[in-house]
């Protein structure tokens, strides 16, 4: 994957500031990844870099949340 791909994960269960920053944080661990962005509003995170989808899945389940569109 390209750095300026960007891969869209719908999340389930995040309803509040606490909650993206939560999710935002726990991707910003997961080696590869360079930006994680989330629209709460929209209930989704954006991420940039070269991280694979299953490890951003499990960082979402291990922060608890729940990725509905893996």
């Amino acid at each position: 994957m390209n750095l300026q791909d960007g891969i869209v994960l719908k999340i389930e269960g995040m309803t509040c500031g606490h909650c993206k920053s939560s999710v935002e944080k726990a991707l910003l661990k997961v080696p590869g990844v360079t930006q994680a962005e989330v629209d709460l509003a929209q209930k989704q995170e954006v991420v940039i870099g070269t991280a694979d989808r299953s490890s951003l899945t499990k960082a979402i389940d291990e922060a608890g949340y729940r990725v509905i569109n893996n």
